[in-house]
């Protein structure tokens, strides 16, 4: 049995550069290498740095003063002060249990008995959940042996359900093991978890908990490395979140007078126009298909009284492949609907929603009525009364029926579209060859066009295109790396889209330009944990093995506790006939995550290769009983033969 190593914390689901590192990782396995080395081209010029983009925290006109990037969070302990009936009523909104120290206090929202599937079969393994007082971990038991991990942060309200970080020496990993409220709360599988692929556990980027913790600070060109302390204390999504940074409103308001008019020292969403109040809950409730961060921004910079659009693009499916049963797409459906178009764009988020309390669900009907006849109050349910009656009169019975999620098992969504009528549940008119499967949610004054655009687009399909059909694949492809060329062109040191280009030029078979993208964007970015990936990848596909070991021993020293960087630089060195060196770094692989089927394939390989052929074949029918889906078991198989008959 093997614990991973615990967070030095208190014992206590989930879209950017990490999908092009995971693209990149993941790529080069399952490609031919090339049969011959190339010849070593000569190194390319330097590429130069233009001046970055303007920061809209400084120049987008408003009066609201904790914008700018010098204002400073404060922490919902400061906000208690003066607001405490607020404040406490807040903490009972999901928003505000968003996330928690596992065994913080407040009683579980799981149960850990039998009848609530602990433990819980997942093909041949088994996921547990064990409890000692405060401490929780989830043990996965394979054939290989177990894998424990602490739960140090739930994640997750306890509405839908609840995921599960451990915490370890500044990285986020997520437990294979999820908590699902409906029909009683069930223990099973966290969506869309392989536990062959991820063996046991999962990165997790900065985008996910940017929407489920108040605060984080990512490491520059980390995928999952964050500055210590991880989280605050508070972990939940706090005040300042809709409010902008507290510092200079409680600087003002504890040493002056209240304001006679509006404050402008903090936002207060009331104030503002219906965009950006919009843009304030659109930070996590406009998940879309693909989020793009503008160019030198970063949607951690965002701050409320902002156009979102300014720091990060959203990308949704094109119209005719909408799908209306995916969760959070709560603005999409809304901003179809009748109620908004109706409106002029003036109903919002809050129009329904208190975010700072949620009604009693005794009350539950009669609130929302309430805020449905603000707008109808003089057209009134034409429905029989017999039948409203049995609906608790309730207008979101009809007008927004809550049906299963898509794409998160065990949960149910809410239809923001608001129909007049039941609808039919119809699927997808499919599209025109050649057409974009993306597009941009919205256009106006703030959003990308041109280039910008064209850049937008382009990181999307890239990180996108290992999802899509195998007939598509290529065109997707190509689409993306030439759209991506002007933009890498003309901004040479945009790491993001040299990335993507990269990644898109592989999957499109154009390796000896990839391996150019490639180095660009590492020498641009040498601590980036995306380009260096890439690199590896890309040296790889390309016969350049002595670069990818490079590449990949560079990323290894900046996340030492990924198996990844680790995989990528024995692969490299078995294919260039290191297999001693290939034998390390499985192994240490291993350590980090004893039940991972690739490390032990490259074991496997290390061992044939160096004439041990029983231990090789213990090893690789170890690796392959690991794999719950035969397809993945069968490119498994066909990568370790790959690697031997090289």
């Amino acid at each position: 049995m093997t614990t991973a190593r615990t967070s030095p914390l208190p014992a206590v689901v989930l879209l950017g550069v990490f999908v092009a590192a995971v693209a990149a990782g993941g790529w080069f396995l399952f490609r031919t290498p090339a049969p011959e080395p190339p010849p070593v081209e000569p190194d390319e010029p330097e590429v130069a740095h233009g001046p970055p983009p303007p920061d809209p925290r400084v120049t987008f006109a408003t009066d609201f003063r904790n914008v700018r990037p010098d204002a400073r969070y404060v922490g919902d302990a400061a906000c208690a002060a003066c607001h405490p009936a607020v404040t406490a009523a807040y903490r009972s909104h999901p928003m505000g249990r968003s996330a928690a120290w596992v065994g913080g206090g407040g009683g579980p929202v799981e149960r850990y008995d039998a009848a609530a599937h602990n433990p819980c079969k997942v093909g041949p393994h088994e996921l547990a959940v064990e409890r000692d007082k405060d401490r929780v971990v989830h043990r996965v038991r394979t054939a290989v042996g177990d894998y424990v991990v602490p739960a140090d942060l739930a994640i997750g309200s306890g509405t839908r359900g609840r995921s599960y970080l451990t915490l370890d020496h500044g990285a986020a990993w997520q437990s294979p093991v999820s908590w699902f409220t409906p029909d009683g709360g069930r223990w099973d599988l966290s969506p869309g978890f392989d536990l062959a692929g991820n063996g046991g556990r999962r990165p997790v980027i900065a985008g996910c908990l940017f929407c489920h913790v108040d605060r984080v600070e990512a490491v520059a060109g980390a995928v999952n490395r964050y500055r210590e302390p991880v989280v605050a204390p508070e972990p939940s999504v706090g005040c300042e979140r809709c409010h902008g940074p507290g510092s200079l409103h409680v600087a003002e308001r504890t040493t002056g007078p209240a304001t006679a008019g509006r404050d402008t020292s903090v936002v207060n969403p009331k104030h503002l126009p219906p965009a950006l109040r919009g843009a304030v809950c659109e930070q996590c409730h406009l998940q879309g298909q693909a989020r793009v961060a503008r160019r030198g921004r970063d949607v951690a910079e965002y701050r409320p009284g902002l156009p979102l659009e300014l720091f990060v693009t959203v990308m949704v499916r094109h119209p005719d492949l909408v799908e209306a049963r995916r969760s959070v797409g709560q603005v999409e459906q809304m901003e179809k609907s009748k109620c908004f178009t109706g409106s002029g764009g003036a109903l919002g988020c809050v129009s329904c929603h208190d975010p700072h309390a949620v009604p009693a669900p005794a009350a539950k009907a009669a609130f929302y009525r309430g805020r449905c006849q603000t707008c109808h109050e003089s057209r009134p349910c034409v429905a029989p009364a017999a039948e409203r009656a049995a609906r608790a009169d309730s207008c979101v019975a009809c007008h927004m029926p809550r049906g299963d999620s898509s794409n998160i098992v065990h949960a149910s969504v809410t239809n923001h579209s608001v129909p007049r009528r039941p609808v039919a549940d119809t699927p997808p008119r499919g599209f025109t060859p050649g057409t974009d499967p993306l597009v941009t949610f919205r256009t106006g004054p703030h959003a990308v066009a041109g280039l910008e655009a064209d850049r937008a687009v382009g990181i999307a399909l890239a990180e996108l295109v290992g999802a899509a059909p195998s007939s598509g694949k290529a065109s997707l492809a190509a689409s993306a790396a030439d759209r991506l060329a002007a933009a890498v062109e003309k901004w040479p040191d945009d790491t993001h889209a040299r990335v993507a280009r990269s990644i898109a030029l592989g999957v499109a078979g154009r390796d000896p330009e990839r391996l150019a993208e490639a180095r660009s964007a590492a020498r641009g970015a040498p601590e980036s944990e995306a380009a260096l990936a890439e690199l590896a990848a890309a040296a790889t596909a390309a016969g350049r093995y002595d670069v990818a070991e490079e590449a990949a021993s560079a990323w290894a020293r900046l996340t030492p506790s990924a198996v990844e960087p680790l995989l990528a630089r024995g692969t490299s060195r078995g294919l260039r006939g290191d297999w001693p060196g290939a034998e390390a770094d499985a192994r240490a692989a291993l350590v980090l995550n004893p039940i991972h089927p690739r490390p032990r394939l490259l074991l496997a390989a290390a061992r044939q290769r160096q004439g041990d052929a029983a231990a090789a074949r213990r090893e690789v029918d170890a690796a392959l009983a690991l794999y719950t889906r035969p397809d993945a078991r069968q490119a498994a198989s066909d990568w370790y033969l790959l690697l031997i008959r090289r």
